[in-house]
């Protein structure tokens, strides 16, 4: 017990050292700025014991939060104790840190190393005069970093191999998922962004598309698509025109035609900027095999048959495989950039490996609830967990459960390093780059926004250099979240002020 108790002092300071050894990696820009901030940063007074504690934060709940729900705990890392606890029983709608329950239920259950793999098998016993004799089967897993340049890269393993044709058919297998592809209780609105696309087996550039339009010349004709090498594109229908003058009114409308078609439409100022535009995949399996069809067809690889889609046979043998970052790799994005994607796919893969069917979002719930009540021992009476990003306002928590979790994950020996270094350093990195500079690099914690809610967790080190976790989350009024979110980062900087009496 004394050498992980060592251990973990050691990982505090690997954490949340503000050395120039520790942060070497930070950008520059980020290194000046912090410097700035330090010299102009003027001397605040310490809060000794619990007791003043207490009565800081009160104040500034007191005075700042009216006809809001609000919950916060904050507990020592070091001493276990309780330092602060309100309404930390009552269930509230965490937004986007719930991914701290996806991420170390992932972390658990399939281990830091852990991969998302693409293979393309083939039932075919012989390559005869460049001929395929058999069936190809793409076997997509649901990896949600999977680009078109990875498949790309993919069926060059087929040219590699002297394949110029295939006699049989080629199958895309997508049942590593269900065809849910939306959260319960997904706000309709959101569907149309990219950061709530689409999850299935098929995540491909994270199911969203981005091109650019640009103003013509001329005034009066259509303006220009202009389209990137790292996507691939339905057809694409333009009837945005050129306009003389600036205009409030012009914009640009999307809408998707019958065939997987992208239409778009309005008006654009002449001008030399061009206008960014991102399109969600919504119809997957069109989309699939449109796109296996022209890679196939690049490849200069003739298909006998047809692209059609079905479930894989065993005892295939392998033609080629992509395997995605490992595990800890993606949760240092997903918590880092508040990736939805990658939190959906994480959550219906723990939903197919733990019950061995077809990850959904029910057995995805299921899993992540019994992974943290059965290896970490959170209480999962009343938790609501289900998509695994935070986007559903049907999910629910408690301030105490939540604890749990940050407490196992910040002690739990074989990942609490992967876990902590993943979240958001104040002033820094990720969702709170531009949030508490005025104690950059003493928090490390998730942040959570979605309408009429806002929420924080993670860990802050305290005036005595103590590590210390906290829970906050508010459910007011919607257009409120700035107002929010300055209440959460006075009481963070009240923690980083708090020194143990005596």
């Amino acid at each position: 017990m004394r050498i992980l108790y060592i251990f973990l002092i050691s990982l505090i300071g690997i954490v949340f050292c503000s050395s120039d050894m520790a942060f070497a990696k930070s950008k520059s820009k980020s290194k000046q700025k912090t410097k700035r901030i330090s010299r102009a940063h003027v001397a605040v007074p310490a809060i000794y014991g619990v007791a003043q504690l207490s009565n800081e934060l009160n104040n500034i709940i007191n005075s700042g939060i009216s006809k809001a729900d609000i919950t916060v705990y904050v507990k020592s890392m070091k001493n276990s104790d309780s330092l602060y606890a309100r309404n930390i029983y009552e269930f509230f709608t965490p937004a986007s840190t719930l991914k701290i329950l996806t991420a170390e239920a992932a972390l658990l259950y399939l281990g830091p190393d852990y991969r998302f793999s693409t293979r393309v098998l083939t039932d075919a016993k012989t390559v005869k005069n460049g001929i395929l004799e058999g069936n190809l089967y793409i076997v997509l897993s649901g990896d949600p970093t999977l680009t078109y340049y990875d498949l790309v890269d993919l069926m060059l393993t087929l040219k590699s191999q002297q394949i110029q044709a295939i006699a049989g058919n080629v199958y895309i297998d997508n049942t590593a998922y269900d065809e849910s592809f939306y959260g319960p209780g997904w706000v309709w609105e959101d569907k149309n962004y990219c950061y709530a696309a689409p999850i299935s087996a098929s995540i491909i550039n994270h199911n969203c598309i981005s091109f650019k339009v640009a103003p013509s010349k001329v005034t009066g004709r259509l303006a220009q698509v202009v389209t990137s090498p790292k996507y691939f594109y339905p057809p694409i229908k333009n009837s945005v025109v050129t306009r003389a003058n600036p205009s409030r009114s012009c914009s640009v409308r999307l809408s998707k035609d019958p065939g997987s078609m992208i239409s778009i439409d309005g008006c654009m100022p002449k001008g030399r900027y061009a206008w960014g535009v991102s399109y969600v995949v919504t119809d997957i399996p069109e989309y699939n095999r449109a796109l296996f069809k022209n890679l196939l067809s690049r490849q200069g690889i003739n298909v006998f048959g047809s692209v059609t889609f079905g479930s894989t046979p065993q005892n295939l043998s392998l033609v080629g495989a992509h395997a995605s970052k490992p595990l800890r790799l993606l949760i240092n994005d997903m918590l880092k950039k508040s990736d939805n994607i990658i939190a959906g796919a994480l959550f219906k893969k723990l939903g197919q490996l733990y019950t061995r069917q077809p990850g959904s979002w029910e057995n995805g719930s299921f899993a992540v609830s019994q992974i943290l009540s059965k290896r970490a021992g959170v209480n999962i009476a009343g938790l609501r967990v289900l998509d695994g990003s935070g986007l559903s306002p049907d999910n629910l928590t408690s301030a105490s459960q939540m604890m749990q979790v940050l407490d196992f994950a910040f002690h739990h020996y074989p990942t609490s390093y992967e876990f902590v270094s993943a979240l958001p350093i104040a002033g820094v990195d990720g969702t709170l780059k531009h949030r508490m500079g005025n104690i950059a690099r003493k928090v490390r914690a998730k942040t959570g926004t979605i309408s009429g809610v806002v929420s924080l967790a993670g860990y802050a080190v305290s005036g005595d250099k103590e590590p210390l976790a906290f829970v906050i989350m508010i459910n007011g009024s919607k257009g409120l979240g700035w107002r929010y979110k300055a209440i959460e980062d006075k009481i963070v900087t009240a923690l980083t002020r708090y020194k143990r009496l005596g």
